[in-house]
This record gives structure tokens, sequence and C-alpha cells, in this order.
């Protein structure tokens, strides 16, 4: 089950035209930087949930309030663009490259806190594949399909629009999704021993869990490294102090996946005891990232 965020519609519905054909609204509770409560927007990727409810911790300690909303990915871009949502942590520019195009002239990127995000397809170590052209004429041994995730996420776009060209694999269906259900059917498949394609991006603790692969995109039909930044609103930029600490923050994988791992493991409703655990036991990194008043 996806993690869900209750989002109360207090202003205008933002309307995805060109991005999704869903509309979805957003609280127009966006702090602007004028006292210390944070508006973080966030989609229901497993780094983007981590990093968010990270900040989230440590920004309470701090004695920020802070409101979360769970969105869709067009809809935290516009929000944080148009000032209802202060942050969001899960940036990614050329994976995103249209809500970029779309949005970024209106919000303002504050700094780089992971720099190798890879996205592709990744199948079972036992199924033998090593390529994503290894998929060609195989789609019997996969259930005729890939399972994605979200329909808006730029991975899926990739993956339906690109690579299912570039490796002519007209045989499989892609199968949109959620990045929850898409994570269910790997389970279940691994658990079985069966084959299985799906979507999916290092860093994930999926590469940790399971006996999986990420194959190999000799032809680069993906865009390749793509890196996480902070997008901020711009009136939040140029008033909120707390904006320094994000200008200086960075993980490492092992840090990410770690993090990641204890939030998964801690279950749906937990977030924040994960997320606490994980610091105490991390505390002169975390450290590190805040200003220490």
């Amino acid at each position: 089950m996806p993690r869900l965020t209750a989002v109360v519609a207090l202003a205008v519905a933002l309307l995805l035209a060109a991005c999704s054909g869903n509309t979805q609204s957003v609280s127009s509770n966006g702090g602007g930087g004028d006292d210390k409560s944070v508006t973080i927007g966030y989609v229901p990727f497993d780094e983007v949930i981590a990093v968010s409810y990270l900040w989230k911790n440590l920004l309470e300690k701090q004695g920020y309030q802070v409101e979360m909303q769970q969105l869709e990915v067009a809809t935290v871009y516009q929000g944080v663009a148009n000032g209802q949502l202060d942050v969001f942590f899960g940036g990614v520019p050329i994976t995103h490259k249209d809500y970029w195009d779309r949005f970024g002239k209106d919000f303002t990127t504050v700094g780089q806190w992971y720099d190798t995000l890879l996205q592709g397809i990744a199948v079972p170590n036992y199924s033998g594949l090593k390529k994503l052209s290894d998929l060609q004429g195989k789609s019997a041994q996969f259930g005729g399909q890939i399972v994605g995730i979200e329909a808006g996420s730029g991975l899926m776009r990739q993956t339906s629009q690109d690579a299912t060209k570039t490796y002519d694999l007209s045989g499989y269906k892609i199968i949109d999704g959620s990045t929850p259900a898409m994570l269910a059917a790997l389970d279940k498949a691994i658990a079985q021993k069966q084959n299985i394609a799906v979507t999916l991006w290092t860093p994930h603790w999926a590469f940790e869990r399971y006996p999986i692969t990420m194959l190999q995109d000799d032809k680069k039909a993906y865009p390749g490294n793509d890196t996480y930044k902070v997008v901020v609103s711009k009136d939040f930029a140029a008033n909120s102090a707390v904006v320094d600490e994000w200008k200086g923050f960075h993980m490492t994988e092992d840090q990410l996946s770690t993090l990641m791992l204890d939030i998964t493991n801690a279950g749906q409703g937990k977030e924040d005891t994960a997320v606490q655990d994980w610091i105490a036991k991390n505390q002169a990194v975390a450290d590190g990232w805040t200003a220490k008043k």
C-alpha cells in the first residue's frame, strides 16, 4: 500500500494539463520563510520518503513546525513553483526534464544531496540476463510484461517511449502502477523464484534485500547519471535560514541505503521512529548537516 499523507484542499486546485491527466490539490501552507514553519512536498519513492522524513525530524529538533504533503510528481513541482510548498528533496533535472522546463524558472535549486542516480530495468540474478538487449524475444519468460511504477514518473516515460523502441521490446506490456505495488510484485516473484522485470533505480534498498541486477543499458536508452537536488520556492529561499543547511547537505550511498532500509523494515506509519533511530546511530553525520544553535 502506498504511504499516504492527508492533503487538505484549502486553496486552488492545480491543473496538470500537459504533465498529467489527473487533477490534485495541495494545501497552500508554504511557510514562505516568515516563521519557523516548513511545508515539505514529497512523492512516494523510497529515497524521497526517507530524506523528507529525515529533514522533518532534523527541522523539528531545531524548533520548526513541519507539514508533510505526499503528492504526484508534477503537483509537487508546481506547488514549490507557486509557493504553496516550501521544499522538495526529490528534484532530478534529467529524469524530470519536462517539469524543470515547465516550472524551473519559478523555483530555486539550493543543493545537490546525491550524485549518482541511475534508472532502468532490473531482473532477478537467476534469470541469467545481463543487458537490456537480452530481454528481446523472452517476453514469455517474464509474463509478457515489465512491472512499472507511477505513470507520471520520468522513469515510466523513458521506459515506454525510449527503452521499448531502442531494444525492440514490443512483446512486453509496460504496467503502470505504483512503487509499493511494483515492490510487492518483486517480493512475490523472488519468493517463488519466478522471473520478473521491473522498472527500478539505484540507489534503492531492493538491491540490498533481493538477488537482482540492473540490466546494462548499452544503447543508452535511459539518460544516464542523474542527481538529486533540493528544490525550494523562491520566497522561502530568500527568507529562511534553514536553506543554508540544505546547501551543504549530502548523503553517501551507504547512508541513504541504510536509512531507506531502516524505514522499510519499520513499516508504514513508523517513518519517524525509524529516522530517529537512524539519526541516533549517525549523530555526528546529522550534526554536520544542521546549524548548531
